[in-house]
């Protein structure tokens, strides 16, 4: 519950620092002490572990609001574009209320998906009113089949980053007592 909270009121400059301070606070109380290769590596990678699960929660966060909260429609394609990172539609249906809505999204739509999009067919979405947030029904289902994938990238950077520690735990690194390279 606090994560959430955490996580959804956040200003991104906030989040920067935080995240800056947390990076120094790790050098400042563990990794000027404890000088060894392995350990700074293994750091290195932990971080990177924290911020793919930290990716990984938002998603399932997003997954999971768009498939309890999200009403079924038949939309309409009214157009398709596509910028340097996004694969956008635009679509058109009418809500449960009655009103004709008018939206464009461009979430977890993939290249594929994309180029067989066709102007004028009909294509199933999942529309969120509380939030007027539209997803491709297809995209969001493909996506939670896929997600499994995210979960190894999480989990190859804390493999890796025990097995770097083991193997160099020993090599010592940075400025020895005397002011030299030791």
């Amino acid at each position: 519950m606090l994560l959430n909270i955490f996580f959804d009121n956040m200003n991104s400059t906030l989040e920067l620092v935080l995240i800056g301070a947390f990076i120094f606070a790790i050098y400042w109380f563990i990794l000027r002490k404890y000088n060894t290769l392995g350990l700074r590596l293994f750091v290195l990678c932990f971080l990177l572990f924290i911020a793919s699960c930290t990716w990984i929660y938002k998603d399932e966060k997003n997954l999971k609001s768009v498939l309890k909260n999200g009403e079924e429609h038949v939309a309409t394609i009214v157009s398709k574009s596509r910028t340097a990172k996004d694969n956008e539609v635009q679509v058109s249906f009418t809500d449960a209320a009655g009103h004709t809505v008018n939206t464009k999204t461009s979430e977890y739509i993939s290249k594929e998906e994309w180029e067989n999009f066709e102007t004028g067919k009909p294509l199933s979405i999942l529309y969120e009113t509380a939030k007027k947030k539209t997803t491709v029904q297809q995209s969001i289902m493909r996506f939670k089949n896929d997600k499994i994938y995210l979960y190894f990238f999480s989990g190859f950077w804390l493999l890796l980053g025990i097995v770097l520690y083991i193997w160099l735990r020993k090599y010592r690194v940075g400025v020895d007592e005397s002011g030299t390279n030791g």
